[in-house]
């Protein structure tokens, strides 16, 4: 979903003119929106409620499953419009809530070759599943949805259908919205966004979020992140009041009068965290057992000190044949680093702490074949030979990372130095997922829990976000596998890098001789494009899409500013990267 900013202008403005003339015009199609400004909502936000057609009699089937398709944006009231174009099993047994396809345009409801049976046909964008993560669709994916009719009283009516809702992108954009749910890493040392879509508005948006926390990580983090809360956890009643900016959130007692102290400051931030992260209305949040307030013994930390650091504005680049720190326009050496000019180093990679003070560095050879790694007062190692490979990524805890681009699905972490009594060992993950792909790029994320993969198959691109399971919760733990992934974009634009820019966006990007956009992806699938740049090679990412860097194929340096690229001063640096 490419942001557009005359969409948004378009969308106020139609707004604004419902507003001035009553909702004058009643649209032909789906069902009538009325706007209302619900003191209760989000401040800013305007709640959307739609009203549905029930059947009208002796209609025939295509019309009956055209009226279903309407009605479903009754989510305010479980779709009773909606069921009443069912048979009464069909109501019963049918599972709304399963999924929500997202489509473009109006549907095509065609005659299957099974009497009774249609096939309705609709340009699909996304799908939803019942945890709420989205995945996108390629553009011109087309999707047909089955049903089954008979007469009930002499009326036409479903009576076998696929479960989920398909409901149209204009109105998924009004009752849905991206909410950040946030578990901790397995050490408990960060919080680790989970984008969900749920739909809800207000006190109704904050139990979907809470009820969504309290059941686990979506499937393609389970495993690699931590919840503080216990399985068992639930909300005593259906309701998160929020009364001056305080919500209450009354859980089932057993889970936290069995907690330690220290489980409930866990349990009290990463709620917390979540809330203040997806609704405005809520600054602080009282947690009580049952109905009786319980005691933290202390203030839970704040969100911002449980994101993971900054990276530091220092990157690692090639000079003369040998690698260097860039900071502030200005190249220099690394101290305590030997020279590895006679290696012919590419696509660097630095850890998170500086080389004097017991970081490392990484790189390939310039075949891209080999991989280097060098650990602050350690010989070179050369741990990964004789494979195409992608460009090396550290996560925090000093593991480095890279890929075979051989189809083998062959995943390397190598720990620099010696971990365990063991030099340079190194973990070799034999992904079923990755098998047959061309992976192109593949890069830690900066809390250490999730990998940004960027394959190819049957010269279609995916992008995907997948969990890192390790072998246990220590900060350095050795890696064991990857999750199955989550995918975050697929469209037709040819991507062969990625690179995270925050905790939840991506930068995507393909070199090329023309001018090159780069896209700036956002986990909830937002995506908006960035200043393109002619004969674009290299990027490196700070910690936001802001902070850009680019190379061309002339080999000079770029920074991205309000009016585009900026030339950078300093010459003769290649393959510029920052921690990570």
């Amino acid at each position: 979903m490419m942001r557009s900013s005359a969409s948004k202008i378009f969308g106020l403005l139609t707004i604004l003119l419902l507003i001035l003339t009553g909702c004058a015009s009643i649209p032909t199609g789906g069902g009538v929106g009325k706007v209302d400004t619900n003191p209760s909502a989000d401040a800013g936000s305007i709640n959307f409620k739609y009203t549905q057609q029930p059947p009208v009699p002796n209609a025939d089937q295509k019309t009956i499953v055209l009226g279903f398709l309407d009605a479903a944006n009754g989510i305010a009231d479980n779709f009773q419009v909606a069921r009443e174009y069912l048979t009464p099993a069909a109501a019963l047994s049918w599972k709304s809530a399963q999924r929500t396809l997202v489509y473009q345009g109006e549907p095509s409801i065609v005659a299957a070759s099974s009497s009774g049976e249609f096939n309705a046909q609709v340009k699909a964008q996304s799908s939803v599943d019942v945890d709420g993560v989205l995945t996108p669709f390629r553009s011109g994916t087309v999707e047909s949805l089955k049903f089954g009719l008979v007469k009930v009283n002499g009326q036409w009516r479903i009576n076998s259908l696929p479960d989920g809702i398909a409901l149209a992108s204009e109105f998924f954009a009004d009752l849905f919205k991206s909410y950040s749910l946030y578990f901790y890493d397995p050490g408990f040392n960060y919080v680790v966004p989970d984008v969900r879509w749920l739909s809800g508005k207000g006190d109704s948006a904050a139990i979907g979020i809470v009820k969504a926390l309290l059941k686990g990580p979506a499937n393609y983090l389970k495993g690699a992140v931590a919840s503080a809360f216990p399985d068992s956890t639930q909300l005593q009643a259906d309701t998160v009041p929020i009364e001056n900016s305080v919500a209450t959130v009354d859980l089932t007692a057993k889970s936290l009068l069995d907690a330690s102290p220290t489980a409930r400051l866990q349990m009290q931030a990463q709620l917390l965290t979540t809330l203040q992260g997806g609704l405005n209305s809520v600054t602080s949040l009282r947690m009580r057992a049952g109905q009786d307030p319980i005691d933290l013994g202390s203030d839970p930390q704040s969100g911002n000190k449980l994101k993971p650091p900054s990276v530091a504005s220092r990157q690692i680049g090639v000079s003369n044949n040998d690698l260097v720190y860039l900071e502030n326009s200005q190249a220099g050496p690394i101290a305590g680093l030997e020279s590895v000019a006679a290696l012919h180093p590419s696509y660097p990679a630095q850890s998170y702490k500086h080389f004097a003070e017991g970081g490392s560095v990484a790189f390939l050879d310039a075949t891209q074949s080999s991989l280097y790694t060098v650990a602050q007062g350690q010989q070179i190692a050369q741990p990964i030979v004789n494979q195409k490979l992608t460009p090396p990524s550290f996560a925090p805890s000093n593991w480095v990372w890279t890929a075979a681009e051989d189809g083998s699905g062959n995943v390397y972490a190598v720990y620099p130095g010696a971990q365990g009594g063991k030099p340079n060992p190194v973990v070799t993950l034999n992904v079923d997922w990755l098998k047959g792909r061309t992976v192109t790029s593949f890069r830690v994320s900066r809390d250490g829990t999730r990998a940004l993969v960027v394959s190819v198959v049957n010269k279609q691109v995916q992008v995907q976000i997948a969990g890192i399971l390790r072998q246990d919760v220590a900060a350095e733990s050795a890696p064991r596998d990857l999750a199955s992934p989550s995918t975050v974009y697929v469209d037709g634009s040819l991507v062969n890098q990625g690179y995270w820019a925050g905790e939840s966006s991506v930068v995507l990007f393909a070199s090329g001789k023309a001018d090159v956009t780069p896209i700036d992806v956002e986990l909830s699938g937002d995506s908006v494009e960035l200043p393109a740049l002619p004969a674009l090679q290299r990027l490196s990412v700070g910690n936001t899409p802001s902070e850009l860097f680019a190379q061309n194929s002339k080999g000079v340096l770029f920074q991205a500013s309000a009016n585009g690229w900026t030339e950078l001063p300093v010459k003769g640096i290649r393959d510029p990267a920052f921690a990570g």
